[in-house]
């Protein structure tokens, strides 16, 4: 008896579980691809600023030889030497400029990149959250009209209807069943999508509801969108990419070197002291910079672009906010359901005047499962496109 109990046990806990909630899911939210190539950007940025600190082009190169002397006269001695050579990078100015731009741009991308992913794994949530609820309403749907089924068959062997009641009733069912497919496919896409975001059970499990949703007042969304972390990190990414293209140009462009090397032969010693200057091959330097300019120009049309898009994902966002009312849950589906069930089944109804009440009170089910969805995520929207603070 006790291995019995002990075995159902956590059947028992499975089945007590409570909903995952949206704070649930956030503990468990994975890394994004952004997320890493925002890192990697920045690391690589960090990388190009650390190989010209100390008025270095690059690290520097330590040469060592050493090898006999030989003598017919004198004892063999060792000859050694000892080279440095130190790239030198001169434009000061230009690591400067890079090294402030790179101090203002790494939060700002960090935190944008963060406040995308969190604004998707939001939706990932809604549209799980949703499937789910649309899932189960075309579940409770097939069973009804199954229900129905029977119901019009009694009728029909009773001689109270003819039998295109019956038929009628078996295409909606064919319907309910082929919408139910449907949601189920919807629900494991939704569910995927979400798993990829997110560390969740591989197998679909129940999800709480999102609750009530309040849309933020649209008096000051403006400058809070002015002023916003996405828009602000697209703006120093633009200046970001200008300055480390001028670094790069810099670096490029650098000729001079420092060289120095030390020596023992015999009993001398020897110590030079060199500055050295590689010249350029014909036009070598146009060339960089030519190519600099242009890739300017190229980051600076796509950037803008994204801001662009950025404004217009605003704008549309701000339209829905301005006309969106307050979702009403929709309360009267299930007694409004039993009420036809009930007058169908005592012969008060026909199926063929059942079917389309049934229909309609289905779709207004669903379309408040939809608005409610809507509601929450052009709220989340709004937030992540103005104060920043990840939804």
């Amino acid at each position: 008896m006790r291995s019995l109990l002990l075995g159902a046990m956590p059947c028992l806990l499975f089945a007590q579980a409570p909903p995952l909630s949206y704070d649930d899911i956030i503990q468990r939210a994975r890394t994004s691809p952004e997320q890493f190539r925002t890192e990697a950007l920045l690391a690589e940025r960090h990388r190009a600023l650390a190989s010209t600190r100390g008025f270095l082009r690059e690290g520097p190169a330590l040469g060592i030889a050493a090898g006999p002397r030989t003598n017919p006269i004198a004892p063999t001695t060792t000859d050694q030497t000892i080279d440095l050579d130190l790239p030198l990078f001169l434009s000061q100015g230009t690591r400067s400029r890079l090294e402030a731009s790179l101090g203002k741009a790494d939060p700002a991308l960090r935190d944008a990149a963060k406040i995308e992913a969190r604004f998707r794994l939001r939706q990932a949530y809604l549209d799980a959250w949703l499937a789910e609820e649309v899932l189960h309403l075309r579940e409770t749907d097939l069973a009804t009209v199954q229900a129905w089924f029977k119901a019009a068959q009694v009728r029909l062997e009773t001689g109270a209807d003819p039998a295109f009641q019956v038929t009628l009733v078996e295409g909606e069912r064919l319907r309910a069943q082929a919408d139910l497919d449907e949601a189920r496919r919807q629900r494991l896409n939704a569910w995927a999508v979400l798993r990829s975001l997110a560390d969740v059970p591989s197998a679909p499990t129940v999800l709480a509801a999102p609750g009530e949703a309040s849309l933020p007042p649209s008096d000051d969304l403006q400058p809070r969108f002015e002023a916003s972390t996405l828009r602000r990190a697209i703006q120093e990414r633009l200046d970001l990419e200008e300055q480390a293209l001028r670094h790069q140009e810099a670096i490029a462009t650098s000729r001079w070197s420092l060289r120095g090397s030390y020596g023992k032969e015999g009993e001398d010693r020897i110590g030079k002291v060199v500055f050295a200057y590689r010249f350029p091959r014909p036009g070598e330097g146009q060339a960089v910079r030519r190519e600099t300019e242009a890739t300017i120009q190229a980051t600076k049309r796509e950037l803008e672009t994204a801001l662009l898009e950025l404004d217009a994902r605003f704008q549309s966002a701000l339209a829905r906010l301005q006309t969106a009312t307050p979702p009403l849950p929709f309360t009267g589906f299930e007694q409004s359901l039993k009420a036809i069930s009930l007058r169908l089944s005592e012969g008060k109804e026909r199926p063929s005047e059942a079917l389309p009440i049934r229909r309609q009170l289905l779709e207004a089910k669903a379309a408040s499962f939809r608005r409610l969805y809507a509601a929450h995520l052009l709220s989340a929207e709004v937030q992540a496109l103005t104060n920043g603070v990840n939804p």
